[in-house]
């Protein structure tokens, strides 16, 4: 199943604001608690985006291998992602939807290839699965212009959806409907932290771990988003605690971690870039809400992805082979 895996991390690929589109949002599950959206054609237009379009998959050779084996360029032929799970610890699983152009004959071709991977049809869609048993991953298409990846149960669900008119909760619709027309990539969840890692904190040894674990694990709700400009990068994020005082020591924390970043940049200098990352962070609270945002010049995100990438194993490596 590696050219499915290959194939969903592709869905990846070409990330970042659009509204949600309907189709997708169709095939999400009703008890969705956790969703989050990009928008390719947004990345296109932006420098970060087209910085980060340049560098993804340029030196994987399995995603090339697959590109020119099937055709599909992730970064050319996506034009929305969608990603959707119920949140359920005992009962993994979720959905990786993209709207885009595929050319299912090929793209099927090169899947199907692969060891253990079988091709029919569910409901008149196109499903590729597999003959091994541990291997539950699928990857399906509705016509030709949607892409289903995720467990084979969730996939089949979502098949099962399509000929339907279906609805996430009203609660999460909203948020979804607002973070994604105002923002270019964005993430929500509507489930605690405590449900969706009940044994967060279980050994964390005592002290400040174990109330910053407690506070983390109080967590109510969550929001986050981007938005990528042509000079600022724009970060956002909400956090909803138990309670104000709650709200008020996790902010506390947050700065505090700021703060601790800012002064080790001066022993250490691989600390420097995300202390100059940090400069514009503002932390705030309102009743039993953190608010955090941060503006921060494009130029200076891609310089310190360049330094990380510059210090990475495979980058040295091919440095040393140049």
């Amino acid at each position: 199943m590696r050219q499915i895996a290959v194939f969903a991390c592709a869905f990846l690929v070409g990330g970042s604001a659009f509204a949600a589109d309907s189709q997708l949002l169709n095939l999400v599950m009703p008890d969705a608690q956790v969703m989050a959206g990009v928008n390719v054609t947004t990345a296109e237009i932006s420098p970060l985006g087209q910085y980060l379009l340049s560098q993804i998959g340029n030196n994987d050779k399995g995603l090339q291998t697959f590109i020119g084996a099937s055709g599909f360029d992730p970064r050319k032929d996506v034009t929305e992602i969608l990603m959707a799970s119920a949140g359920k610890s005992a009962t993994p699983g979720g959905l990786l939807l993209a709207k885009g152009t595929f050319d299912v004959a090929a793209i099927t071709a090169a899947v199907a290839s692969g060891k253990n991977n079988q091709v029919s049809t569910y409901d008149g869609d196109t499903l590729i699965g597999s003959t091994d048993p541990k291997e539950m991953h699928a990857l399906a298409f509705v016509g030709t212009s949607i892409a289903v990846a995720g467990d084979l149960s969730s996939v089949k669900a979502a098949l099962d959806r399509s000929n339907g008119v279906n609805s996430i909760s009203p609660e999460l619709a909203a948020l979804v409907q607002s973070l994604s027309t105002s923002e270019d990539a964005w993430s929500v969840s509507i489930a605690s932290v405590g449900s969706l890692i009940p044994n967060l904190g279980t050994n964390a040894p005592a002290g400040n771990a174990t109330q910053l674990l407690q506070l983390v694990k109080n967590i109510q709700s969550s929001s986050g988003g981007v938005q990528f400009g042509q000079n600022n990068v724009v970060f956002s994020g909400q956090a909803v605690a138990d309670t104000p005082q709650d709200a008020s020591a996790m902010a506390d924390l947050v700065r505090m971690a700021s703060a601790l970043i800012a002064m080790g940049a001066a022993q250490n200098p691989q600390a420097a870039g995300a202390a100059q990352l940090l400069q514009s962070l503002q932390v705030t609270t309102t009743d039993a809400t953190v608010n955090i945002t941060a503006s921060i010049p494009e130029a200076q995100i891609e310089a310190a992805l360049r330094a990380v990438t510059a210090k990475s194993p495979a980058a040295a490596a091919r440095s040393r082979r140049l």
